[in-house]
């Protein structure tokens, strides 16, 4: 993610920060445990929870990596959403799961049993599902089987890719806020298999698909080299675009239907972007 590139990439995050408010906050608690699913099978959570939040977290995000990732390659983003007060959780699915047409049911009635986070204190009632790669179909999936005990907010699809399987579709869409980004078709992600169902408008959404962007560039700071030399290089401004919008999306949605009308289609960030060539798709 030559020198060039990097100046640009600078430039672009700072032009990204114009105009907004972020409230710096110590590093966050990273707690493990796992969450017990009632066909005996342990998903393991990782958690991080604002440090210096005296009147709790704004709302929980559920972070989902992608196939063949871990918890730990999401990091990045999960960092960000906590320096919004923000706290994140991050199951860590094995492969296999992935294909378990059960593991949707069975992880939200779990999910739903949980009253607390490792640290004692009571989840946030306001949900978002942010999932990449096969973690956004999972999550797709995760969100109509929520009941109304926590009110999910929205849902992020960074990157979706589906399969031919039933159990690789995306779920049925729930009546709240839908934001996707696509990276440029590459093997790892189906080579964009799950693009024309939202370019065709049959799954509402709103968002983008970055013209050079790389699969890798979802998990940001976090991904690594062995992902680039599989899914194709990027320049280094993709990264710093999909962390900001993802994080202004989601920080938004807490508590109000829709982000910044400058982080939708016509608004200042958004043009200023599409003047540079960045996108070849808006969903609007």
């Amino acid at each position: 993610m030559k020198s060039i590139r990097r100046l640009a990439g600078l430039f672009l995050s700072t032009t990204l920060t114009i105009g907004t408010t972020q409230q710096s906050f110590a590093a966050p608690l990273k707690i493990k445990e796992t969450l017990s699913l009632s066909n005996g099978v342990n998903i393991p959570l990782t958690w991080l929870i604002p440090s210096e939040s005296i009147a709790g977290p704004r709302a929980l995000v559920i972070l989902q990596h992608g196939m063949m990732r871990n918890a730990e390659k999401m990091m990045a983003l999960a960092q960000s959403l906590v320096s919004r007060n923000i706290e994140v959780v991050l199951p860590t699915m094995k492969d296999s799961q992935n294909l378990d047409e059960a593991l949707p049911k069975l992880f939200a009635e779990a999910f739903e049993l949980k009253q607390a986070d490792p640290q004692g204190r009571a989840i946030p009632e306001k949900l978002i599902l942010a999932g990449f790669s096969a973690g956004a179909r999972f999550l797709s999936q995760v969100a109509p089987l929520i009941n109304k005990s926590r009110t999910i907010r929205g849902v992020i699809l960074l990157d979706p890719v589906t399969g031919n399987r039933p159990i690789q579709q995306m779920g049925v869409r729930i009546p709240v806020p839908y934001f996707t980004m696509f990276a440029k078709p590459s093997t790892c992600n189906a080579n964009g298999v799950a693009f024309p169902l939202f370019a065709s408008g049959r799954y509402e959404t709103h968002g983008f698909r970055l013209k050079t962007a790389s699969h890798c560039d979802f998990e940001g700071e976090s991904s690594d080299a062995l992902c680039y030399l599989s899914c194709g290089s990027s320049p280094q401004e993709n990264k710093a675009v999909i962390q900001k919008f993802a994080t202004e999306w989601i920080s938004a949605l807490i508590d109000s239907d829709s982000p910044s009308a400058d982080y939708l289609p016509g608004g200042k960030v958004f043009q200023d972007l599409e003047t540079k060539g960045m996108f070849d798709t808006i969903f609007k």
